[in-house]
């Protein structure tokens, strides 16, 4: 995984390159975590997410809890077709915003 975390005025970019994974879950953790609280709004760029576990689905969980305790919002923007079904299973959709590619 390459992560890529930008401040800009008050939205954090934060760009996920490959697979969010259980061996990868902590780093996104401590490096996009700590950066929220100046934010009103964080957005992840998941166009070159290929692939994300259990794991990587509990850190985006935890992001978005972070973002309400701070009453900032998540956006998840780019997801691909095969994430983008995975985030309506889990639920997640319904905690942040997501926006495939399509609608990019």
């Amino acid at each position: 995984m390459k992560l890529e975390v930008e401040e800009k005025d008050d939205r954090l970019l934060v760009k996920i390159t490959g697979q969010l994974l259980y061996s990868e879950a902590d780093h996104f953790k401590e490096e996009v975590l700590p950066k929220i609280g100046q934010h009103s709004i964080v957005t992840v760029d998941c166009e070159d997410l290929g692939f994300i576990d259990s794991a990587g689905t509990g850190a985006i969980v935890r992001l978005w809890k972070e973002c309400r305790m701070v009453g900032a919002e998540l956006e998840l923007n780019r997801v691909i077709p095969e994430e983008k079904k995975l985030l309506h299973m889990t639920r997640l959709h319904q905690l942040a915003k997501v926006s495939g590619l399509d609608a990019a």
